[in-house]
């Protein structure tokens, strides 16, 4: 039985119910109308006989502005014009009967010019000298129309260079990093694609919305964004905000689009809830939540890696692709993040990256903070190991040599700076828990015997032997990146010693370990209680917090600013009156340890690091890869709750394992989950399993297989049909080979025989 949304006074409330699981008296439901077209222009939306009850909401309704602006262009509520992609939101259908309303949805009649407005333009621009009505030319008057620059697919792009190859030679001239790949006795080339996602299966996204007197408007809805809602919901709306009461309702997902669109699909509901003078609920289907919110959008990544013999990086050229979807609004941060992570914790001597985000014709692509640099680090972790195989090297040892320094102020600075110094303990540990060493190098030496021995018979070396293999990864996890337009630059945290003596920490809600986390650290610091420790959440109007809810949950920036308000309490005068309150933000000499100008410096508030093994078997009956175990050690500063931290990082592992396949699973019971010893700081290290486990997950299936993997997600059928073409390309190299020595003997034999 839904529950009855409790009616409170303030502008702003948390609730825990699921806004799913609400009603309000009177409610109708509403399903969203589509695009049947990927392109086009949108002519009009329409049913022969619309029921009595039932009514379409389309842009026409919209008492405000139809197009939320973002850094990337304008968005619209509803399209009312250019179709972007394929099931774009053209409006929505409202009625009381909810399995009434999909009928009536498949009966809409939508009209859509399929020829895109690019084209309608270009014909305009391609007429010669037809006079204009005050006599000129046409061709005069349409001078002043949009160029090919308003149809760029390009939306964002970040270009990095680094080295002395591109300093001026004694000739003056600038030679270049194809100088240094041309030259180099090792190079390494390869494309990686990466499109994984985490599923997920929680409450799909919607709203709950109602109307009151016409003039306030009430939002029950899981945003993660409350500043951005309200200052949206007031655009489209034509309201104030203060006549606008968020009910946040109860949410578990924090990495999707769900962040800013939610704020557009809230709008949508409400201008339905307006022209029904009804409440309006809306809630997604399970496939609209995986088609238009939770899919990942395609990340190509191209690199070539140039070494000398003992395994030093002379050069990395990286090109970086991103498919924004029709909109992004933070895919500047988006490649920003992905060029930081593109080269990791290694220092080649010349560096050029470059990443470009693009426009598609699908659904729009947001910021995932979790799992933002996993592209960028699968991409460079496989190519370290596939450099490691090139030079005959550990793979421990060839990151081992092109560690960045841990040493500012010094000249020629490396762009991106990290404090590496643990990387060789983390190394050692990683390296004795797996058996890593002795594993990899008989693994290594197995695959290359098998591919020298060959076999006559199909798929025998399924069958021979066992097909093992072992990867390697390290990577980071960054927090409080200081280039960011969002999530870095006004993190704050406001504590207040009450006239009672218990402390009242002033924030939105956070994780559960969180709260315990900040319960215990505050009390400890002050000397208090746990129970009298309080996380006040309620905000007045415009009052709200400005930043997406899981910054709040940012354990590494957000205690460092717990701990720095508790010690201003702490050195307090005597005497001073109560209630005493503190507020805290990240300093801005910390923020200058990051130059957006010239994109170098310390790129995060905090960094933990963390170096993981995978050990595969494929199985020759199902031509499945099962996974014999997984290592992982992690430096994350300070672990203030062990067992929650660990339970954190097999559930990350877990969600890992069930992206790495799609549609499938893969299950592994020996998980091994470690912690290095520190006093820092705590740092996040929630997501850092999404950043370590796909490239050691690709790198131990390339060893088992002999062939190198390029891309995740997997299919289930990619192991067998990979095993195939080895087998292809390992018959016909042996067909070479024995045509080669026949025609070698023939060659000798004629000699021979010309000699006598």
């Amino acid at each position: 039985m839904p529950k009855a949304v409790r009616k409170r006074s303030s502008k702003i409330s948390f609730q825990k119910e699921f806004y799913s699981d609400l009603s309000m008296s009177d409610m109708i439901n509403a399903v969203t109308i589509r695009s049947p077209a990927q392109k086009g222009i949108l002519m009009a939306v329409s049913h022969p006989d619309l029921p009595e009850g039932y009514t379409i909401v389309t842009a026409r309704d919209v008492p405000g502005t139809n197009f939320i602006d973002t850094p990337c262009g304008k968005v619209p509520v509803f399209c009312d014009g250019n179709i972007s992609y394929l099931g774009e939101p053209i409006g929505l259908l409202a009625g009381p009967d909810l399995s009434r309303l999909y009928e009536i949805l498949s009966e809409l009649k939508i009209s859509v010019d399929e020829n895109p407005i690019e084209s309608f333009l270009q014909d305009v621009q391609d007429v010669q000298e037809i006079p204009a009505a005050d006599g000129t030319a046409l061709q005069d008057a349409i001078e002043d129309l949009p160029s090919d620059d308003l149809f760029s697919t390009v939306i964002a792009r970040r270009e990095k260079q680094y080295g002395p190859c591109f300093e001026k030679d004694k000739e003056g001239k600038i030679p270049g990093i194809e100088s240094v790949l041309d030259s180099a006795p090792h190079l390494i080339k390869r494309c990686w694609q990466y499109s994984m996602t985490t599923p997920y299966y929680g409450e799909p996204n919607g709203a709950l919305c109602d109307w009151k007197d016409g003039e306030n408007l009430t939002i029950c809805t899981p945003t993660q964004w409350l500043s951005s809602l309200r200052q949206i919901a007031a655009s489209a709306l034509n309201i104030k905000t203060e006549n606008i009461t968020v009910k946040k309702t109860s949410s578990s997902n924090t990495g999707t689009n769900g962040i800013w669109f939610n704020s557009i699909l809230a709008c949508q509901v409400a201008i339905a809830s307006k022209k029904a003078h009804k409440p309006v609920k809306l809630v997604y289907s399970r496939d609209e939540q995986e088609k238009f919110l939770d899919s990942m959008r395609p990340i190509t990544i191209t690199h070539v890696t140039a070494a000398d013999d003992s395994g030093k990086l002379l050069a990395m050229k990286i090109d970086i692709d991103v498919d924004a979807g029709f909109s992004n609004p933070f895919a500047q941060e988006t490649i920003d993040r992905l060029v930081i992570a593109s080269s990791g914790i290694y220092r080649p001597q010349n560096l050029s990256v470059t990443a470009t985000a693009y426009r598609s014709l699908t659904p729009a692509s947001s910021v995932d903070v979790q799992i933002i640099d996993s592209a960028a680090l699968f991409a460079l972790e496989n190519q370290m190991n596939e450099m490691a195989a090139e030079c005959s090297l550990l793979p421990a040892e060839i990151r081992e040599r092109n560690i960045i320094a841990a040493k500012k102020n010094i000249k020629n600075q490396y762009p991106f700076t990290f404090q590496t110094e643990n990387f060789h303990d983390l190394a050692l540990a990683i390296t004795q828990a797996s058996d890593l060493n002795r594993k990899y190098s008989a693994y290594h030496l197995e695959a290359k015997n098998r591919k020298i021995r060959g076999n006559d018979t199909e798929y025998d070396a399924v069958y021979s032997s066992p097909l093992r293999g072992i990867g390697f990864s390290f990577a980071f996890e960054g927090s409080g990146y200081y280039g960011s337009n969002v999530y870095g630059n006004d993190q704050s945290l406001e504590v207040t010693l009450e006239a009672d003596q218990t402390l009242t920490i002033h924030c939105p809600p956070v994780s559960s370990t969180v709260e315990e986390i900040w319960y215990k650290l505050a009390a400890d610091e002050l000397g208090i209680n746990q129970s009298a420790v309080k996380i006040n959440s309620s905000f007045k109007a415009d009052e709200e917090p400005p930043l997406p809810e899981n910054v709040y949950s940012n354990i590494s920036v957000m205690t460092v600013l717990l701990k720095k308000c508790c010690a201003a309490i702490k050195k307090r005068k005597e005497g001073t009156a109560l209630p005493y309150t503190v507020k805290k933000k990240i300093t801005p000499a910390q923020k200058k340890e990051w130059n957006k100008e010239s994109f170098s410096g310390t790129p995060f508030h905090s960094t933990s690091f963390a170096s993981a093994v995978v050990e595969i078997e494929l199985d020759p009956c199902t031509y499945r890869e099962i996974v014999r175990g997984i290592s992982i050690v992690i430096y994350g500063g300070q672990i203030l709750n062990r067992k929650a931290a660990e339970s954190r990082i097999r559930l990350s592992i877990q969600k890992v394992l069930s992206s790495l396949v799609s549609n499938d699973t893969i299950d592994c019971k020996n998980i091994k989950v470690m912690f290095m010893k520190s006093n820092e700081s705590p740092m996040q290290i929630g997501e850092i399993a999404y950043n370590v486990i796909p490239a050691a997950y690709t790198q131990a299936l390339s060893q088992a297989l002999g062939c190198t993997m390029t891309s995740l997600p997997l299919q289930t059928d990619s192991v067998y049909y990979k095993l195939c073409e080895q087998k292809i390309y390992e018959n016909a190299e042996n067909v070479a080979k024995k045509m080669g020595e026949q025609v070698k003997e023939e060659t000798t034999d004629d000699n021979n025989s010309d000699n006598k």
